[in-house]
Formats: C-alpha cells, sequence, structure tokens
C-alpha cells in the first residue's frame, strides 16, 4: 500500500520540479555571462549544436580554431564550459586542452572524438578534460553533460571566492578580531576539534555564523605544519550549506529540505560540516523529516559531516515559541555557540574597517584610503543593526566614492550608549587600546613606524603597550590577519 496520500504525492511533485526550474535559471543566467565556448572546424556541427542549445536557452559561443580560443581567453573575456573537437586542423584538442590546464585549470573542458576512439578519449580525461562526447553525438547526452559541468563551474566560481576570504592563516583568518568575545569563540573552536557534537550557532544578521560555521569545518583538517595552509585553502570544500529560507521558493515540505541537503553533499563530496542556514524557517513538516533523519544518522554510527545549525534565535527561543519540539531541540544543539554582534566588540572596529577597505580596494582596483581618528571614534560609538555587513557596505562606500555615509544609529536617532554605561575613562582607554592595536597590526610589529604614525615617544608607546597587554610579537607575522 502507497504510504503518500494524493495531495502529498503531488506536494512531492511540484518540490522536484520547482528545485529543477532553479537549476535551469541558474544555468541560462550563467552562460548569458560566461557563454559556453565551441571550437570545431565543421561548420555543420557548430549550427547545428547552436541551435540546440538555443533551444535548450543556453548561451554558447562558437570558434573554428583553438588558436582563437586562446586568444579570446587571454584577453579576459568570460566563458564558462569549453567544448572541442579533437581532431583539428592547426591546433589540434588534445594540445588546446593541455593549453587550458595551465591557462584555466578551473575551466571545465569537454572533448568530441569519433565513434569507438577510447584510446582518445582516455587520453583526454587524462590530461584534464571533465568529460568526452562520441560523434555523432546525442544531444540530449550532451545537454545532460554540459548542465554537469555548469554545476561544477559554479561549485568551482564559489570555492574561488571562498579561497579568497580564506587567503589567510588559521583560525584567526577566519573570525578577525582581537576583542575578549571573538578571542572566546575562537578558543570555543579549539576545544571542539574532534568532537563529533552537532552545534547550533545563534547570532544576528551579519554577525558571522556562516564564517563561524566555515572555522569549525577547516579546523577539522589536519593541523600539522606541512598541511596547514593547504587545510585553509580547501577550507571552501569541508562546508555544505542548505539556505533553510526560502530553500526552494515556496516548497515547505520534506522533499524540499532532503533534495536541498543531498545536493549540498553532492556539491561538496569532501565536507567535514553541514550547515542549516536560517533553521528558524523551516517548516513544521521539515523539522519533523530533521528529527527522522538524525535518528537515521545515529543508527548509522553518526558518521561525518557534522551538522550544524544557524539561528537567529536560540533553540530555547524556539521550543518556547513552539516552532520546534523540546527533543529534537536538544539533538541538534548539544553545543550551542554565539556571534557577538559589532557592537558587543567595538574594539575590532578599526581592524575590521581597515580589512573591509583593502578589500574593496582591490575589488574595484582603486587606492586605499586612511581613516581620521574622529572617523573611527564615531564607528566605534555607533550602533550596528547591520553588524559586519554594514561595516563592509560602509567601508566599500567609502573607498569607492570617497565618501563616507551617515554612522548608524538606533531606532531614536541617537548613538547607542548601551554599551558605554562603563564611563568616559574607559571608553577613552578602549579608543586608545584599538589605535595602538591597529597601528601594530599595519606595521606588522614595527615598532618604529607605529612611533611614526602615533606621534609618541617611545616609552610613552611602551607603556601604553604594556598597560593594554599588547606585545609586538603577536604582530610580527600579521597576527591580525583574519575575516569576519
Amino acid at each position: 500500500m502507497n504510504d503518500l496520500s494524493d495531495d502529498s504525492a503531488d506536494g512531492l511533485l511540484i518540490e522536484h520540479l520547482s528545485v529543477a526550474e532553479q537549476r535551469l535559471t541558474h544555468d541560462r543566467e550563467l552562460t548569458r555571462e560566461a557563454p559556453i565556448w565551441l571550437v570545431d572546424d565543421d561548420p555543420a556541427v557548430r549550427e547545428s549544436l547552436a541551435q540546440w542549445l538555443e533551444l535548450a536557452e543556453l548561451t554558447l559561443r562558437c570558434f573554428s580554431r583553438g588558436e582563437a580560443l586562446l586568444e579570446a581567453l587571454a584577453s579576459g573575456e568570460p566563458v564558462s564550459v569549453v567544448i572541442s573537437d579533437i581532431r583539428m586542423p592547426g591546433m589540434d584538442g588534445m594540445t588546446l586542452l593541455a593549453r587550458l590546464a595551465l591557462a584555466a585549470p578551473e575551466l571545465p573542458v569537454l572533448m568530441m572524438t569519433g565513434h569507438g576512439d577510447v584510446a582518445t578519449a582516455v587520453a583526454a580525461m587524462q590530461g584534464g578534460a571533465r568529460d568526452f562526447i562520441e560523434k555523432p553525438f546525442d544531444p540530449e547526452a550532451l545537454e545532460l553533460k554540459l548542465r554537469q559541468a555548469l554545476a561544477g563551474r559554479r561549485l568551482s566560481d564559489e570555492n574561488q571566492r571562498l579561497r579568497r576570504r580564506l587567503s589567510v592563516r588559521g583560525l584567526s583568518g577566519l573570525l578577525r578580531g582581537e576583542s575578549p568575545k571573538v578571542r572566546q569563540l575562537r578558543e570555543q573552536l579549539l576545544e571542539l576539534r574532534g568532537h563529533p557534537a552537532r552545534l547550533w550557532i545563534t547570532g544576528e544578521p551579519g554577525s558571522g555564523r556562516t564564517a563561524t560555521a566555515l572555522a569549525l569545518a577547516e579546523h577539522a583538517a589536519p593541523q600539522t605544519a606541512s598541511a596547514r595552509s593547504d587545510a585553509v585553502m580547501a577550507a571552501h570544500a569541508l562546508l555544505a550549506r542548505v539556505e533553510c529560507r526560502p530553500l526552494t521558493g515556496d516548497a515547505r515540505g520534506a522533499g524540499a529540505l532532503a533534495e536541498a541537503m543531498a545536493d549540498a553533499l553532492a556539491a561538496a563530496p569532501g565536507a567535514t560540516t553541514l550547515l542549516l542556514h536560517e533553521v528558524s524557517g523551516l517548516s513544521a513538516e521539515q523539522w519533523q523529516w530533521l528529527d527522522g533523519w538524525l535518528v537515521s544518522q545515529s543508527h548509522a554510527g553518526r558518521q561525518s559531516p557534522r551538522l550544524v545549525c544557524s539561528a537567529m534565535k536560540s533553540p530555547h527561543e524556539l521550543i518556547a515559541g513552539g516552532a520546534l519540539s523540546l527533543t529534537l531541540g536538544h539533538a541538534l544543539a548539544e553545543i550551542e555557540l554565539s556571534t557577538p554582534a559589532l557592537r558587543e566588540r567595538r574594539e575590532d572596529i578599526p581592524l575590521l574597517m581597515a580589512h573591509f577597505s583593502r578589500q574593496a580596494a582591490e575589488v574595484h582596483q582603486v587606492a586605499e584610503v586612511s581613516f581620521g581618528t574622529g572617523e573611527l571614534a564615531a564607528l566605534m560609538a555607533a550602533d550596528w543593526p547591520g553588524n559586519l555587513w554594514q561595516l563592509r557596505q560602509l567601508a566599500s562606500q567609502r573607498v569607492v566614492l570617497g565618501e563616507t555615509e551617515p554612522v548608524p544609529v538606533d531606532g531614536e536617532g541617537k548613538q547607542d550608549e548601551g554599551n558605554h554605561s562603563t564611563g568616559l575613562a574607559a571608553q577613552v582607554a578602549l579608543f586608545e587600546a584599538t589605535l595602538i592595536r591597529a597601528s601594530l597590526q599595519r606595521a606588522r610589529g614595527n615598532i618604529a613606524l607605529v612611533l611614526d604614525e602615533l606621534a609618541l615617544p617611545r616609552r610613552t608607546l611602551n607603556l601604553k603597550m604594556h598597560k593594554y597587554g599588547l606585545r609586538r610579537d603577536s604582530f610580527r607575522q600579521g597576527g591580525d590577519e583574519s575575516g569576519e
């Protein structure tokens, strides 16, 4: 007897179609911005394939020679996937494949070869081709392989973005700052190394919940000196992320969650951590399915990846509101971490602002800008409802347009005063320590540069560094080279 009612079966079908439509949309948008490139000396092949892919809503650009394709690549023109014939006059497909492997190793390449030429196909795969297609080819089979290559390219692009974010060292490369709360969070992550406990990360939007999950995933990698840099660079492949808000549009059934989790794990097969982001958006049916999934994982010996949930609310708040059962809440949150809001770690703002400004200058290829003492003081005194997102936006505005937006304030139009009850002296000391720390960071511990920048006598600087617990050795290797 079928356990699914007709309505349930229809719902699962709708969910499946919704996910499929999203994939088609992603493919269409990707190839519109970065077309598929085809190189083949036969105009009939180019024309027939162009017609087929036009019907599939995939953008194609054709070349008759491999040399022309390499010229377009060298000029920086965007491309998502390359399809190349193997036997061509001039530069053949195998030579082109070798050149592409050097010039753009992340670029997926599909090779076309004559029927039955198995040895050539094997050589192409060994040379770095993603797949091969036999001529005469089945257009539907070609389209399927193309869409698989496009999915791989999307993952590669995301990996590249994360590599840029993770191009710094260690946990401090993912969780930037030296405030007590950020230091405590890093220490907690160090303690969790090797423990399989499920985690719940609570925090405001933009406070670094995803970065915390990335840090957890990265730190699950080998930590030997020889493997350390490789582990940081490979952290992007260790995290599988499911965005639970809105997941798949209006589809709120268990099937949507199951498929989203399966897709995330398939996209990152080496993932050590599975992040369910914004789980408060899950429906009652999805919570129930997740409960059953946890039971099945327990029976399977609780193998990796480790499950991490992320939400603005704590599990206790969701349980109190009736959205989450007590049993499931305890199962999901064996350990709970909290990411501090930016207004709770004000002393990190100068370092963060400098970092975001450098990022903006690199991305937009403009000169870096510095921030005056008055600007930093205003930033440290302000409220930050958007947290790190808002600070990054402000830095980009300052760097790109050369102007500063109004400092964020609370709902009554006053700068937040809730965290300044310690009095003026304490606030001045906090600001002073932050400026010295930021200068040490920029100078990488070079005391002469710090003395020049802050216009201080050496003895005064030594006394203040001792007062605030600052040691030059901590900054010699860029000790705060970190990310949010």
